[in-house]
């Protein structure tokens, strides 16, 4: 759940160059992508990706939520935010993120790194 229409923009650019198929989904705020992960209708992901600073729930709060849903305990969340900030890194793993990858500057470091991160065996891996 990417917060940033741009973001969301750009992220869907460069994953298109890749064999694993994402679909970026925009939400305006932490509780509308909560709500959505929640209904019964919707698919659990094979992974997701997470913006930590959101509007009215936090990417904290969404984080601790969304793992205690049905089906979501284990599968991979990566957050995608533009903090560099040590403290929310440790945090976010602390409360369950499989991966904290703080926003590229540019399209060639997005590239690498989601690169980076679809090339793993998230099964296998459990990477800070």
């Amino acid at each position: 759940m990417i917060n940033d229409e741009d973001d969301c923009y750009f992220f869907k650019m460069v994953q298109d160059t890749f064999e694993h198929r994402v679909e970026p989904a925009y939400d305006r705020d932490g509780e509308t992508a909560f709500k959505r992960l929640s209904e019964i209708s919707t698919e659990v992901p094979d992974l997701l990706f997470l913006d930590w600073n959101m509007p009215k729930w936090t990417g904290k709060q969404c984080l601790i939520a969304i793992r205690r849903l049905p089906g979501y305990s284990e599968i991979p969340i990566i957050i995608y935010t533009t903090s560099r900030e040590m403290k929310d890194k440790d945090d976010a793993l602390r409360l369950g993120a499989s991966y904290f990858l703080s926003k590229p500057a540019s399209i060639n470091q997005l590239y690498n790194e989601l690169g980076y991160i679809f090339s793993l065996d998230w099964k296998m891996h459990e990477l800070h």
